[in-house]
């Protein structure tokens, strides 16, 4: 593990310099809710200024990527369209490849429906074959039901994310995994995630960058999602004290990082320490 109270080991070295792109995770990570975390525009100014390549991967299916795109430039970091990644994404593009032409009830926000229909993806309100759950923050009892009904006539059942809860400022909300458990206490059917923690938003993000799995560090807060996309492969993990994960949870958990910060500040200051910023991990 590695934090700036630690030393910084030959090992951990040579991880950091193989890392070719960060993927920052943003609730918890970058912010939470709307209060951006102390140092996190100063380290990805960092990464800019040393030609660093970073992108966001976000979970939150609440929202899309402009959404994100437009809060992260209004916290005072301009970000550029290729720069963010969202779970919507990567269940758009399974749809598209795996089960094109299929009729697809979309229990979610706007911002989720909208990403669909932009996508030639034929959204329903009856007889779907698939039922797509996303973070429905505005959730009605009578869509619960129908998706309910649905998957007991035989349709797909798929999940956006399988985060449990939300980070926010005061607390925690609840996610798409846990309105995706109360489908499944009623229907007894598990359904298949596509955010992280899945191979598929791994493999996604992996053709989009052109990289191996061990050339990305996958940094966010949370163990289950940010952290357990790197088990069972060779991608980096870093975790971040500023969330929903603390150094206690790590002694209850089979799901360990690959190295700890307290911040990305810190990830930052240690970067600096190891001198590897410039041309050591230019790519």
């Amino acid at each position: 593990m590695l934090n700036k109270y630690l030393d910084i080991e030959d090992e951990e070295i040579a991880l950091l310099k193989k890392i070719k792109c960060f993927i920052l995770d943003l609730d918890g990570t970058v912010y939470l809710g709307n209060t951006l975390l102390n140092g996190s525009i100063e380290f990805l100014r960092t990464l800019d200024k040393n030609n660093i390549k970073f992108k966001f991967f976000t979970n939150n299916s609440s929202k899309n990527a402009e959404f994100y795109i437009n809060k992260i430039t209004n916290m005072g970091y301009n970000v550029k369209n290729d720069m963010m990644m969202i779970s919507n994404e990567v269940i758009i593009d399974h749809i598209k490849k795996e089960l094109p032409n299929k009729s697809v009830f979309v229990l979610g926000n706007e911002y989720l429906k909208k990403d669909f229909i932009n996508s030639d993806i034929n959204v329903v309100e009856e007889n779907a074959d698939v039922v797509v759950v996303g973070f429905d923050t505005s959730l009605a009892y009578k869509n619960v039901s129908k998706a309910c009904d649905f998957i007991r006539n035989g349709a797909t059942f798929l999940g956006v994310n399988p985060d449990f809860n939300c980070p926010i400022e005061n607390g925690f909300m609840p996610d798409c995994g846990s309105i995706c458990s109360m489908i499944t206490a009623s229907t007894g059917v598990k359904p298949t995630y596509f955010g992280k923690p899945s191979s598929y938003t791994l493999n996604y993000i992996l053709n989009d960058m052109g990289l191996k799995e061990e050339e990305v560090a996958f940094v966010g807060d949370r163990l289950y999602t940010d952290i357990a996309i790197g088990k069972g492969n060779k991608a980096v993990t870093i975790l971040v004290l500023t969330g929903e994960t603390q150094m206690k949870d790590l002694k209850e958990s089979d799901i360990q990082p690959t190295l700890i910060f307290n911040s990305l500040k810190e990830i930052g200051i240690a970067l600096d320490r190891m001198n590897i910023l410039g041309s050591s991990v230019q790519v």
